[in-house]
């Protein structure tokens, strides 16, 4: 009975030990992903779909959200802090994809992503090219 005792409470101190080592590890940090779409006339992302992996491969998908993007920028708390691999999908006008390493710190880090210049369609400024009936100039009356 004396050695039931014992390795319950020896297994009760391993546990409390190794859940205080992994809080002390585990810091908290965030991101700030700014959209740069002064090619556009700062026009407002509407959304973005952002999905987070871990660099070191352990947590595939760490985060895979949709975010409401204000004033062209996403801040993103709470993540633990290390590398990680950011696929950032723009949706609406502005449909673009990044990839790229992040690396989130407990000050936390800034990273900004350039869109390309996207052009609108306009019915008054199509030209329509004119259609050619010259039926001469066909490949079939060119056959030899």
């Amino acid at each position: 009975m004396k050695k039931f005792y014992f390795s319950a409470i020896a297994v009760l101190l391993l546990l409390s030990v190794n859940t205080q080592a992994q809080n002390k590890t585990d810091l908290k940090g965030s991101v700030t992903i700014s959209l740069d779409n002064s090619k556009n006339g700062n026009q407002p992302v509407e959304t973005a779909y952002i999905i987070l992996d871990k660099y070191d491969l352990t947590g595939a998908g760490y985060v895979k959200e949709k975010y409401d993007v204000a004033n062209n920028r996403i801040i993103i708390t709470d993540l633990p802090a290390g590398k990680y691999y950011a696929d950032i999908y723009t949706k609406g006008i502005y449909q673009q994809h990044f990839a790229r390493v992040i690396e989130v710190s407990k000050k936390g880090r800034s990273y900004t992503f350039k869109l390309d210049e996207i052009e609108t369609y306009t019915p008054d400024t199509v030209v329509i090219p004119g259609e050619s009936n010259d039926f001469s100039k066909t490949s079939i009356v060119l056959m030899k």
